[in-house]
């Protein structure tokens, strides 16, 4: 089966009232809470700059070119756009895991569905609980060492924007991946039909991150990422 096979079945089951449905939990859910805790911090958190910087005058008697600048309204302007759209950026990240994690119980559901309307010929072979928690465990401490590999360059133009996605990318590819596969075989046979395509499915799944970084859209299809690689895997063991 094709790529555009698959486009087609996962489109056609994303947008059945079932899993539109399901779409909006995680939309809903990581919403809410990314921009709440954006909005409702965001003033107080300007605020104390202002306070920090300027009201307790150090700033002006150490660095009084630096507090004429920055007292200028335009100058706070600029400042207060910069910080909002760092934290629409940091928001869109923080969603990526919110909603990966989210999706985490909804797999079940979308492989259930998906097995029984097109692939019921094939017997499901879940992978244990046990070692579900612990490849989950050991996924989420190499994002955390990875993140803190991270830190060093953040502080440098450019290459920050790499190192900040690169700890996310991690955790989003394996999470999702190991959510799907190990819902339909067992770990053994997953590393024997995936040994050949793992390149293909490491680009399907930058491909869904990097949408999954939009506002709003990215939110919205994460149920999609979990229905066009169940399939893809399927096919993968129909030609098998």
């Amino acid at each position: 089966m094709k790529h555009m096979d698959i486009f087609s079945k996962s489109i056609s089951d994303f947008f059945s009232k079932k899993f539109l449905t399901l779409s909006f939990a995680p939309l809903f859910v990581v919403l809410v809470l990314s921009l709440l805790v954006l909005f409702l911090s965001g003033g107080e958190v300007l605020r104390i700059l202002q306070i920090a910087l300027l009201d307790d005058g150090k700033l002006i008697s150490d660095f009084p070119l630096i507090a004429k600048i920055l007292s200028f309204a335009a100058v706070h302007y600029v400042i207060t756009i910069l910080f909002y759209l760092f934290g629409v950026f940091l928001a869109a990240v923080l969603s990526v895991v919110i909603g990966i994690l989210i999706l985490g119980f909804l797999t079940p559901t979308v492989v259930k569905t998906v097995h029984k309307r097109y692939y019921s010929e094939y017997k499901l072979q879940a992978t244990g609980t046990l070692k579900t928690f612990s490849v989950t465990l050991l996924t989420l401490l190499k994002f955390v060492l990875l993140l803190i590999l991270a830190i060093p360059f953040m502080f440098i133009p450019i290459l920050n924007i790499v190192a900040f996605n690169v700890p996310f990318f991690y955790l989003f590819y394996k999470l999702l991946t190991f959510d799907v596969i190990s819902n339909i075989i067992d770990e053994k046979s997953a590393e024997e039909l995936l040994k050949p395509v793992k390149f293909n499915i490491l680009l399907l799944s930058f491909l869904f991150y990097m949408l999954a970084l939009i506002p709003l859209v990215g939110l919205f299809l994460y149920l999609f990422f979990a229905l066009y690689l169940t399939h893809y895997i399927f096919t993968l063991l129909i030609k098998k």
